[in-house]
């Protein structure tokens, strides 16, 4: 649709036929710019940014100096104010209620793996009722999709997905976790469900951009070494 309003406003010529007429060119010259109007401006719009917004050349670098962990990220995001005790930073994208957060933890809670601490499953679990339980409270219904293996950094991961009404805006949110014997990274992903389309390009490139940093401990040292494996991409 977009292809043929703008064929129509004369960006790309259209030859009348023998039958068409001055008014009835005028005429549909006047619905291919409201069409443009109402349907075609913002999706030109996502196409040019996200194109933009996909050089990867372009972007600036965030490095977090207590877990060591970095990542590039698109120039036009505004980065917020540190997480307490240096754990890691949140962006706000140009999309209204989107947020993208960044973070390293400590795993300290005893668990199942060799090493006595919590494994990545064990900490997945917990993670989804801590969310659950929170929104609980403030009387929001989650919707959980399935957990789905993925890599941060290289290092073996696990995504979870979960949707939700805030106010009149169903909500996406994507929670990415890798977790060690005693540290853990963590990236947090919260889009309104109409920009996805929008949003997920982007996240997935500055993912395949995100370096763990030092020996960071986010994988147990008998599972398999990371390798050069990229990311599995958002869904």
């Amino acid at each position: 649709m977009l292809v043929l309003s703008i064929m129509f406003l004369g960006i790309v010529p259209v030859h009348s036929g023998p039958g068409k007429g001055k008014k009835e060119m005028e005429w549909i010259r006047w619905f291919s710019i409201v069409l443009v109007m109402s349907y075609g401006l913002g999706s030109l719009y996502s196409l040019v940014h996200a194109a933009e917004a996909t050089d990867v050349d372009t972007w600036k670098t965030y490095t977090n100096t207590r877990f060591g962990f970095s990542v590039r990220y698109p120039p036009d995001w505004r980065p917020g104010n540190p997480m307490p005790d240096g754990t890691g930073i949140t962006f706000s994208p140009p999309i209204d209620d989107t947020q993208v957060s960044l973070f390293g933890f400590m795993n300290v809670i005893e668990g199942n793996s060799p090493d006595g601490r919590q494994t990545l499953d064990q900490f997945v679990m917990a993670h989804r009722r801590i969310i659950t339980e929170l929104f609980e409270k403030k009387h929001i219904k989650v919707s959980w999709e399935t957990d789905r293996p993925t890599k941060l950094g290289g290092f073996d991961a696990k995504q979870l997905t979960f949707t939700y009404r805030n106010t009149n805006t169903e909500m996406r949110e994507i929670h990415i976790m890798s977790v060690g014997r005693n540290e853990g990274r963590g990236v947090r992903i919260k889009i309104p469900v109409s920009d996805t389309g929008t949003m997920i390009p982007l996240v997935t490139k500055l993912l395949e951009t995100y370096q763990p940093g030092r020996d960071q401990n986010a994988v147990s040292p008998f599972a398999p070494s990371r390798g050069d494996q990229p990311s599995a991409p958002l869904r």
